[in-house]
């Protein structure tokens, strides 16, 4: 008896002996390196602040602490970076993704720029729920929700975003007048397009983003809200009124809810499929340990950014549980964001370059003085 009571005890002694062993598997493997956070939309935008303000505080809750470089990879509204995700990227651990919350559903509606599957991919998590709205500048006839279906808007977008989905929807589900321009490639662009009136305004605009990057809009009535998109209203905006209220009949309800399913996973972060599953376990921990890190949440306030952290298994959960939607409800949701897309106009935005010495800092290195041609220019740092 005595001895199998000690071969157990030997046995549980090597068992708890074994279990730093791999936490130290996977610190030994991250320790030194330096992993890549991709943004799949543009410089300045929504997505772009919460990742760089995660790759700023991330490293310390990863087991062997590594460092981080972030980059954008834009095109077809997060499309290119999903593909190369999923098809081309190392798959040791080494890359995550903030992802556009239009990409998970993609496959699903049948977009054949898509090529990954969406429930194979490891999410991580998201930093923030997303309630949309849709504005026009100040000196439009519409502003109002009731004006819309009597005037046509003319909105600036960002090819198979939300900044597309929306309109197009509205247009075919109720009858709304959006005229939808494509072809900008981020948010942003969108924003300096209504300042400089080639466009009339804007959906699809999270209000985390409006309240971020054009916050003194709101205070001067720079443009007017017409309605909110989401499944429930925000907190800021209980007059707003909201898509839902719009809808007449259960088809269309079910339509709605599975469109705007990617408003409570606003803001998604991901790795690729063939990622270990003990890295992906480790990268979740730490995300969701990041989001609660107090020196984390205080940068996400500085920069007025709005945090309700969604975890990563019920992130896997829910995209899964899209992926089991009624053949026929998918049908007509594709049919509702298709109808019309073949008719918007699209635009090429071409970018001017100037260079100049640096000749001064600002603000910590958050902003720089350019000498250019003898004029001195200031210019913000987006991200480190």
């Amino acid at each position: 008896m005595s001895y199998k009571l000690s071969l157990t005890t030997a046995i549980c002694a090597a068992g708890v002996l074994a279990m730093p062993a791999a936490a130290d598997e996977i610190a030994d493997f991250y320790q030194g390196k330096t992993l890549t956070m991709m943004v799949t939309s543009g410089v300045g935008g929504g997505y772009d602040a919460f990742a760089r303000t995660l790759a700023r505080h991330m490293p310390k809750h990863i087991p062997g602490n590594p460092g981080f470089i972030t980059n954008n990879r834009v095109g077809a509204g997060g499309l290119v970076g999903a593909n190369y995700l999923y098809t081309t990227a190392p798959q040791d651990g080494t890359i995550l993704s903030a992802m556009n919350r239009a990409v998970p559903t993609q496959p699903l509606f049948g977009h054949k720029g898509a090529r990954f599957d969406a429930t194979k991919m490891h999410w991580l998590g998201s930093l923030n729920n997303s309630v949309s709205v849709c504005v026009s500048w100040n000196d439009q006839k519409v502003k109002t929700l009731g004006d819309i279906f009597k005037e046509p808007l003319i909105v600036g977008a960002q090819n198979n975003t939300d900044m597309t989905t929306f309109p197009i929807l509205m247009n075919n589900l109720f009858g709304t007048k959006f005229n939808v321009i494509g072809g900008y490639s981020s948010g942003t662009q969108a924003n300096l397009a209504m300042e400089r009136g080639e466009v009339q305004g804007r959906c699809g605009w999270s209000w985390a983003s409006v309240t971020a990057t054009r916050g003194h809009w709101i205070k001067d009535k720079t443009v007017n809200f017409l309605v909110q998109i989401a499944l429930k209203k925000h907190k800021a905006l209980p007059d707003l009124p909201i898509i839902t209220d719009l809808v007449k009949n259960e088809r269309d309800r079910k339509v709605v809810e599975l469109i705007l399913a990617r408003q409570e996973y606003g803001r998604p972060f991901v790795m690729g499929p063939g990622v270990p599953k003990a890295r992906v376990e480790a990268m979740r921990k730490a995300f969701m340990a990041t989001s609660e890190d107090p020196a984390f949440r205080a940068e996400i306030v500085r920069q007025k950014l709005e945090l309700n952290a969604y975890d990563g298994w019920d992130m896997q959960k829910t995209i899964e549980k899209l992926y089991q939607t009624p053949k026929e409800v998918v049908a007509y949701a594709v049919q509702m964001q298709k109808k019309g897309l073949n008719r918007i106009k699209q635009i090429k935005v071409t970018f001017v370059k100037h260079s100049g010495k640096v000749v001064g800092l600002e603000r910590g290195g958050r902003r720089i003085v350019l000498d250019m041609a003898g004029k001195k220019v200031k210019a913000k740092v987006s991200g480190s």
